[in-house]
């Protein structure tokens, strides 16, 4: 196979949305990984995966690196065809994915019931079981409202079951299901959700992201293909990071400002507007371990509601 020529940079202009922000290699990859591989089920050469990060400031030895670590953590899968590895999504790591992209690209949320998802886990666990699941019910959306115990206002069962399974934690864990008494008022779950959820950081957080981002947003769909990718997946990214500290409450529980509103709104519209551009770039760049990138624009485009 012949090697594709490094791509150019992105533009000066758009490449200082980056300023200020720590980028992690591990952390790239993964907002790479579940953005652009997780809608196809192929294998990535390294060599793309390097110059994919190489626009952030991530070089060759960061991204050798985090590979390895993600493969040891069970993120990813490699495989050496010849001299070329190639990466892909293990199955662990593809469940988490598509986890967390329930969360990232979901529509509007529903009507709440008010009922909660309540996961009470025992005492004598594991702590290496307990870390596990911890981790992973928090990158679902739960919050932890006390020790050994974590609510979800729109739990998906389903990814629950899956999240325990693979903790293995089920003879450890007890999930029951909670709701407000109407005779009770509503504000003492308002200030506890306030305070366990830290939502004047989370706040503060989106209000960041609008400022990094609304620039771009009108000329988004105009942008060049090197410069729709960079953005797509910087917006993705600090959308991802944000988005794991918010618990994703139910208006009834928000305040009336919220910016995460407004945030939501802004990631929807540009990630249509930078759809066509940026995988143009993509499939211009990236080389994988059997054939070509396959084309997952219907898939891309149900995100956010999209298509």
């Amino acid at each position: 196979m012949a090697t594709l020529p490094d791509p150019e940079p992105p533009s000066p202009r758009i490449a200082r949305l980056a300023r200020g922000l720590k980028l992690g290699a591990n952390s790239l990859l993964v907002t790479l990984f579940g953005d652009v591989v997780a809608p196809r089920p192929q294998a990535v050469w390294l060599g793309s995966l390097i110059r994919l990060a190489a626009p952030f400031g991530i070089n060759d030895r960061l991204v050798r690196t985090a590979t390895f670590r993600l493969t040891a953590d069970d993120w990813l899968s490699a495989t050496k065809v010849g001299r070329r590895s190639y990466y892909g999504l293990s199955e662990a790591g593809l469940q988490r994915v598509l986890h967390a992209g329930k969360r990232i690209y979901a529509g509007e949320a529903q009507e709440w019931d008010g009922r909660w998802t309540m996961v009470m886990v025992r005492g004598d666990v594991r702590a290496t079981v307990r870390q596990k699941l911890k981790r992973e019910l928090l990158w679902e959306g739960f919050g932890a409202i006390a020790p050994g115990v974590m609510a979800h206002p729109n739990a998906d069962l389903g990814s629950l079951h899956e999240i325990i399974a693979a903790s293995r934690a089920q003879e450890y864990v007890a999930v029951m299901e909670a709701s407000s008494l109407e005779a009770f008022p509503i504000q003492p779950l308002q200030a506890l959700m306030h305070q366990t959820f830290k939502l004047g950081d989370v706040a503060d957080a989106w209000q960041a992201l609008v400022r990094r981002f609304s620039p771009v947003a009108e000329d988004a769909a105009q942008l060049a293909p090197v410069d729709a990718f960079f953005v797509r997946t910087l917006l993705v990214h600090e959308y991802r990071r944000v988005l794991l500290r918010d618990p994703n409450l139910p208006e009834v529980l928000l305040p009336a400002d919220w910016p995460g509103r407004t945030a939501r709104d802004l990631c929807s519209g540009m990630y249509g507007a930078l759809l066509e551009a940026s995988e143009d770039y993509l499939h211009g760049v990236v080389e994988v371990e059997d054939g070509a990138l396959m084309h997952a624009e219907k898939v891309l485009r149900r995100r956010f509601r999209h298509g």
